[in-house]
């Protein structure tokens, strides 16, 4: 006799009929005996959970809500049900009612792994990091075999500056899935950021060796020879990318910056408008083109392009200060005023704006000012002098940085 066939009586019975339906592919058998879970009697807190939980496998999350907040209703501590409801409304793009019922789930049953694994990844999407890390190494520290934990807190490791953690969240990431590229590119970059290039490289070569065609893999590959300052192999790596997929704008740019660090000015400008004609919206590529054309002597050409940055990045603190630049060279004192002091809002411990700022009040017979500005200038240089220990990223005048764009998830 099929299941469809039998007759249930009470809740758990009916659950029990919906759950072998779905098995077997019945979505409207499922859907007609949860409807009669739900007439039957009595109704419990636990029944409701779980009425829900199978609507929402059959992607019936109105209703399945609406179970899961009787299923409060009756009891407002059971713990399921506030994580149950959380991921509902998650999928339902209603973030703001998640939260609340994913941290309820977390706070009232903490030793549940699921919990923080999902409150964890929830912070990380809504860019509140230190909470994400808080509730990630809370899961990590429940079940430790996750590959997918150690990702997303290594994610939110780096986003919050800690690169240490970083680099230790997905090294047990890539341990625990080493068929994972995501997670070893990951590591390899980590690497490469925390002087480890060596290394970095080494775990690059482990993923090509799995997916020669790892895009990600040979643009780490050139982000670690530009760390180490051997820019011929850096070059090398990223032309290897572009045989493999020559519309990658990322890797045209990161070319460019590799031709431009062996002062190959107008084969980089080429790379970087290559990387903005694929792809427009590369506020980077604009910028360093604007420095590019401005080193070979087209300052109109240069403005348009740090302008271009500016209008897809308006926060670009560097697009602003090389914007000024640019201003007070062609004698637009009073309009480069603003886009330093922009600059030095946005990152108020570069020096570089603040000497420049200086020059322009003292031309403008400000000398109070003028005065100021190169005091903390002349400050923030000698900080920088002792605590600056890999100046690769650093540009040609104080505080103008040029980065290349890896494909590792960030």
């Amino acid at each position: 006799m099929f299941i469809s066939q039998l007759v249930a009586d009470t809740p758990a019975e009916w659950e029990n009929r919906a759950e072998q339906l779905i098995r077997e592919g019945d979505k409207q058998g499922a859907l007609n005996a949860l409807a009669k879970a739900a007439e039957s009697t009595p109704a419990s807190t636990e029944s409701e959970d779980r009425i829900g939980f199978l609507l929402a496998v059959l992607q019936r999350q109105s209703d399945a809500i609406a179970h899961f907040q009787k299923a409060l209703s009756i009891d407002s501590n059971y713990a399921a049900a506030h994580y149950h409801l959380g991921v509902a409304l998650w999928q339902a793009n209603d973030r703001e009612r998640a939260m609340p019922e994913l941290e309820s789930a977390a706070k009232l049953a903490p030793n549940v792994f699921d919990y923080h694994y999902r409150l964890g990844s929830a912070y990380l999407q809504r860019t509140d990091y230190e909470h994400a890390v808080t509730e990630l190494t809370q899961a990590v520290a429940l079940d430790a075999s996750k590959a997918a934990a150690w990702q997303d807190l290594g994610h939110a490791e780096q986003a919050k500056g800690d690169l240490a953690g970083a680099v230790d969240a997905y090294s047990h990431a890539a341990t625990l899935d080493p068929t994972n590229d995501t997670a070893r590119n990951n590591y390899a970059y980590m690497l490469i950021e925390t002087r480890q290039a060596d290394r970095g490289i080494e775990e690059s070569r482990k993923v090509l060796e799995q997916d020669p065609a790892n895009l990600t893999a040979m643009m780490n590959i050139g982000y670690a020879f530009l760390k180490k300052g051997d820019f011929d192999s850096a070059e090398q790596a990223y032309r290897k990318g572009l045989a493999t997929d020559p519309n990658s704008a990322a890797t045209h740019y990161d070319l460019g910056i590799a031709l431009k660090m062996k002062d190959q000015l107008d084969a980089a400008q080429a790379e970087f408008k290559e990387a903005i004609r694929l792809d427009s919206s590369l506020a980077q590529a604009h910028y360093s083109l604007g420095i590019t054309q401005w080193q070979l002597g087209d300052f109109p050409a240069a403005k348009e392009h740090m302008r271009a940055a500016l209008s897809i990045l308006p926060d670009y603190a560097e697009a602003h200060y090389m914007l000024g630049i640019l201003l007070k060279q062609s004698g637009e004192l009073d309009a480069a005023i603003p886009e330093l002091r922009e600059a030095i809002r946005l990152n108020p411990n570069t020096p570089g704006p603040y000497n420049t700022l200086g020059e322009i009040l003292h031309l403008k017979g400000d000398q109070q000012g003028s005065k100021e500005a190169f005091a903390t200038g002349t400050r923030l240089k000698q900080e920088e002098q002792v605590q600056l220990a890999n100046t690769l990223e650093q540009g040609m005048r104080g505080g103008i940085v040029m980065k290349p764009i890896t494909g590792a998830s960030r």
